[in-house]
């Protein structure tokens, strides 16, 4: 077993998960239990818009510990609920919080891969996993959407007699399929601390000159309070 190999095998993950693709119709009680089917859940975040309570089709989730989060994102993805299946994925991995935020256009680099790859489910072919991490970690989150979108284009029939016959596709299209999640996990957190910062940011009022400067001649010049928050 090579290194990428064993790093798949032995990632230690976030116990919070991303869910997505959650039926707007669902009710938050019957999310809560799909999600309680794999264990105790510590806590759950059903996104929904602030001002209009719309709800935005994902959910973060909190489990106990590492593993029971892993097993969420092996079992509970795919999950059938109502009319859609659940996507899940890793909410926060190692590193997250100090990584540069990648653009559509750059490599997915090789930590989410193998991150990826330590949620395939099929942990009896570790060679073929090896092979299409390295792939893909050199692949960007548009070519990724590109190759998923051409892969179901075909249909699900096809799709079922294409992994049959090429090997290694079905793990490729899993890992894809992950990574892609991730990512919508990491834009949602981006997008909630975002709002979180602009929310505790008071906004200027009609007088917002909290302080006053001084410049030659004595004229006073407003500072505004609050462009520290921008």
């Amino acid at each position: 077993m090579d290194s990428i190999a064993a790093a798949a095998g032995n990632c230690r993950c976030s116990r919070v998960v991303y869910v997505g693709n959650i039926p707007f119709k669902a009710e938050e009680k019957e999310v809560r239990d799909a999600c309680e089917l794999i264990g105790p859940v510590l806590s759950f975040n059903l996104a929904a818009d602030a001002d209009t309570g719309k709800r935005k089709g994902y959910a973060f989730v909190e489990y106990a510990d590492d593993a029971t989060a892993q097993s969420a994102c092996r079992n509970l993805h795919g999950h059938r609920l109502l009319d859609r299946e659940l996507r899940v994925g890793l909410a926060e991995r190692a590193g997250a919080a100090r990584r540069r935020r990648r653009g559509d256009h750059e490599p997915v680099g090789m930590e989410d891969a193998i991150h990826a790859a330590s949620l395939v489910n099929d942990r009896g072919r570790l060679a073929v996993v090896s092979s299409v991490t390295r792939h893909l970690a050199g692949a960007s989150r548009h070519e990724l959407r590109e190759a998923l979108d051409t892969f179901e284009n075909c249909g699900p029939e096809n799709c079922k007699v294409l992994t049959e016959y090429v090997p290694g596709l079905d793990i490729a299209m899993e890992m894809v399929q992950r990574l892609l999640d991730m990512a919508a996990a990491d834009d949602a957190a981006g997008e909630a601390k975002r709002k979180k910062r602009v929310s505790a940011c008071p906004p200027p009022d009609d007088h917002g000159a909290k302080l006053m400067k001084l410049e030659d001649g004595g004229k006073a010049t407003p500072v505004f309070a609050g462009v520290a928050c921008v």
